[in-house]
């Protein structure tokens, strides 16, 4: 039997035992020893009221508990899922600005480099012969600096227009997201 159904059968058999006891009083006469059984009926009537009493506050009590930690534990993910979202996008899109730029400057200059040297030292070498005098090595050095410039200009200029894209990219998806 479960609690409830256990509860019930126990009210019956006091109900029960009143309305014998009670007929008996009114039927048959006054008796001292029915009277007491009587007032002992309600007495334990009342201590049982009593005693659900006390668990079912205390099962509130724990229902209530319960209801509360479940609510401070929804109110504090929602108070951190609104500052993740607040802070997160824009401490990222910071970060990833600082290091494409540190690695697009680095990984131009190296390549820009290496390219125009062995771009130089090939063309120096097809088309001057052995000797180069003075002259020519200071104009060749000025076109390597020139090409140099032009090409980490318009590298970089790249590089920055494909950053922007791809951020502009991302905050168009931010936005429709």
């Amino acid at each position: 039997m479960t609690g409830r159904q256990t509860q019930f059968y126990i009210d019956i058999v006091y109900g029960i035992g009143f309305s014998v006891g009670f007929g008996y009083l009114l039927f048959v006469g006054m008796d001292p020893r029915v009277a007491a059984f009587q007032g002992g009926l309600v007495l334990g009537y009342f201590l049982r009221v009593w005693e659900n009493m006390s668990v079912y506050e205390q099962i509130l009590e724990e229902e209530i508990a319960e209801e509360a930690e479940a609510a401070v534990a929804e109110e504090a993910e929602a108070a951190v899922a609104d500052e993740v979202a607040e802070r997160v996008p824009g401490e990222a899109q910071t970060q990833v600005e600082r290091e494409v730029e540190a690695q697009v400057e680095d990984e131009v200059s190296a390549e820009v480099e290496a390219q125009v040297e062995d771009e130089v030292s090939a063309e120096v070498e097809a088309q001057v012969p052995e000797e180069v005098p003075a002259a020519v090595k200071e104009r060749v050095d000025e076109v390597v600096e020139k090409r140099v410039d032009e090409k980490l200009e318009t590298q970089i200029d790249d590089r920055d227009e494909t950053s922007l894209a791809h951020s502009n990219d991302s905050h168009r998806s931010d936005d429709s997201a």
